[in-house]
């Protein structure tokens, strides 16, 4: 009986000290590796680090009282090895090696002999850096971003949440409340528009394969601040988007809701997706011309034109009436857009994200992936988009 008493005092300290060592793991700064040999593991009670060493035949040794004197692995050991283990997932990953080696790793002069040069530390966290040996050009892991000196994890969070709804000002208070920084609300919607900007060159070179070929048409007012025409401070919003994968094809900021604008619209679709088996609209005349001088064809089969005008029709453009509803409830938060510049790259950066990052509610995927493109982004879909953009840019 004593025996087993013993047994269950023991397996309690042990499951105390795993309890520690995932502790220890998940804070940090805490375990510094040496090298594969030799770890560095600081006390959770004083500031002493201890050392952690493989020794051949003797395993694993640690400098800390508990091991020394008892002769038994203490927490600092355990903890050891299950930074090992989270460390061998990590390096095992083969998509997070591809887009690290590929985009962090490649000069924007096309050279791969790239070398790191140190680490930068600010307030938001350490920066890697890097120097092409090519041409001596020296950048940061900044996503992409040119001269930004925020941690990509920061950036990332932030254009999650706005993206997800949070106002400007209420992203800045929850960087300052969670993460201590002073970031401006300019300066998040300046991480939104080099988003659209860096990653929509490539998301628009990918052509959704698996779309279902009709596609949706319609236009909603949206308040744009510093643009004034006829009687208010506002812009037509044009959006098209395919029925079945809900993919958003493409989104045209304009003055007016003449001809040419929906021709520019119809042309934008052109170039990204394959030939539609029909256009769905209001019946609005200027869908009607657009589509005559863009998509009508004497020969072959023809891309039919559907005009969702009358009682029988009701229902037909609820598709691309429920992504207007969608967009507007992120357009209360905004309270309007400045210019229609700007406007124009919010809303291709919230396309780029409704597409390729959001899961739909409807489809249990993105439409992205519904439609066919499989760009296995992994956890952060936002860094890893942005990493595989800037890639292909230098490419």
């Amino acid at each position: 009986m004593v025996g087993i008493g013993i047994m269950v005092i023991n397996r309690k300290e042990m499951q105390a000290r795993e309890m520690k060592a995932l502790t220890i793991v998940g804070q940090s700064d805490q375990i510094k590796r040496i090298n594969a040999t030799t770890y560095k593991v600081k006390s959770q009670s004083s500031d002493t680090w201890y050392d952690v060493v493989h020794q051949f035949k003797q395993g694993w040794n640690c400098s800390c009282p508990d091991h020394t004197f008892r002769h038994i692995e203490c927490k600092h050991i355990q903890a050891v090895y299950i930074s090992k283990e989270l460390r061998h997932k990590i390096v095992n990953n083969n998509d997070v090696k591809e887009i690290e080696s590929s985009s962090q790793l490649s000069c924007k002069c096309g050279s791969v002999n790239v070398i790191k040069i140190g680490i930068r530390h600010n307030k938001s966290g350490n920066i890697q850096r890097f120097k092409c040996k090519e041409c001596s050009h020296k950048w940061s892991d900044n996503l992409g971003f040119a001269y930004n000196k925020i941690n990509s994890k920061i950036i990332t969070l932030a254009l999650d949440l706005y993206f997800k709804g949070v106002s400007l000002r209420k992203v800045k208070e929850h960087i300052k409340l969670f993460h201590g920084m002073n970031v401006s609300p300019s300066s998040i919607l300046n991480w939104i528009h080099k988003f659209g900007q860096v990653v929509t060159p490539f998301v628009d070179s990918l052509v959704p394969k698996d779309v279902s070929g009709v596609y949706h048409i319609d236009e909603m007012v949206v308040h744009v601040r510093k643009e004034q025409i006829e009687k208010g401070h506002y812009q037509w919003l044009w959006n098209m988007m395919d029925n079945t994968t809900k993919f958003w094809i493409s989104s045209k900021v304009s003055q007016r809701r003449e001809v040419e604008d929906a021709r520019a619209v119809f042309q934008d679709a052109k170039r990204k997706t394959p030939k539609p088996l029909a256009i769905v609209h209001d019946g609005l005349m200027s869908y009607n011309e657009a589509y005559w001088r863009e998509y009508y064809e004497n020969k072959g089969p023809r891309v039919q034109n559907v005009r969702s005008v009358s009682v029988r029709h009701e229902g037909l453009n609820q598709v691309v009436e429920r992504l207007n509803g969608t967009f507007r409830e992120r357009e209360k938060v905004m309270r309007g857009m400045d210019h229609k510049e700007s406007a124009q790259k919010l809303i291709d950066a919230y396309r780029i994200h409704y597409n390729f990052i959001r899961s739909h509610s409807g489809i249990g995927k993105t439409p992205a992936e519904q439609a066919g493109i499989k760009l296995e982004l992994g956890e952060n879909k936002i860094e890893n988009l942005i990493k595989l953009a800037s890639r292909k840019k230098t490419v």
